[in-house]
Parts: structure tokens; C-alpha cells; sequence
């Protein structure tokens, strides 16, 4: 089992004994980004975290992921987010482009016509 779904597991039973049924998880689809991000080397290992007492009734948990900034790999927490409508959310992906480089490609919320959420620098 991958530390995702270690995580998942361990959330569900620790909601379970707060007579919640499921950690509620985004609506997830491929990842449709465009163009990589070339990186020199792949992020760490997943790192565990706690999920905390859902903020809201229409919230799904996004589980945290590394994220590249610039020269080094940033870790994002997990958190609570109220879906976007008509949105599905893909898993960051990474791998290696035809020149042998490593290309990344963020995660986050996207649409069907392929258009990818604003990043947060932007």
C-alpha cells in the first residue's frame, strides 16, 4: 500500500470513530497540464499528516503534495477545499521527457476544456 492510501485508511478510521462514514475525497480525473516543468531531481516521500475536523459540510479533503518552487521541492498541506463546479481534481504527476529530463506537472483543480486552476503565484 502507498502512503497515500495508508493516510486515507488511517483518516477513515480515526473519522470512523467520530461517527463519520468516509474521509470525502475530490471528484479525481487525469491530469491534463500542457507543458512540464523541468526539474533536476523528484520530490521526497510524501510526508503524513493529521486531517483535522472537516471546516465545512460541502469541503473534500486535497491530500498534500511537494510542489516545486523555483530551486527546491515545497511541501503543501493537505487541506479542506469546497469543490469547483463542474471541476475534477488530478494528482500532480512527473516523468521523464523524450530529451531524458524530468518534467513535473502540477496538480490541482481542472476543468474539461483542459484549462488548469490559477496557480498560486499567479
Amino acid at each position: 500500500m502507498d502512503i497515500r492510501g495508508l493516510l486515507i485508511s488511517s483518516g477513515c478510521l480515526w473519522l470512523g470513530a467520530c461517527n463519520e462514514s468516509a474521509l470525502p475525497l475530490p471528484k479525481a480525473g487525469p491530469n491534463q497540464t500542457q507543458s512540464a516543468i523541468v526539474v533536476p531531481y523528484p520530490p521526497p516521500p510524501a510526508r503524513p499528516e493529521i486531517v483535522p475536523a472537516k471546516t465545512g459540510d460541502r469541503v473534500v479533503w486535497i491530500d498534500g503534495a511537494w510542489s516545486w518552487d523555483r530551486r527546491r521541492w515545497v511541501w503543501q498541506r493537505g487541506r479542506w477545499e469546497v469543490p469547483p463546479t463542474g471541476a475534477h481534481h488530478a494528482l500532480p504527476k512527473l516523468e521523464q521527457l523524450p530529451d531524458g529530463s524530468l518534467g513535473w506537472y502540477p496538480g490541482g483543480w481542472q476543468w474539461p476544456n483542459k484549462q488548469a486552476a490559477p496557480t498560486r503565484d499567479e
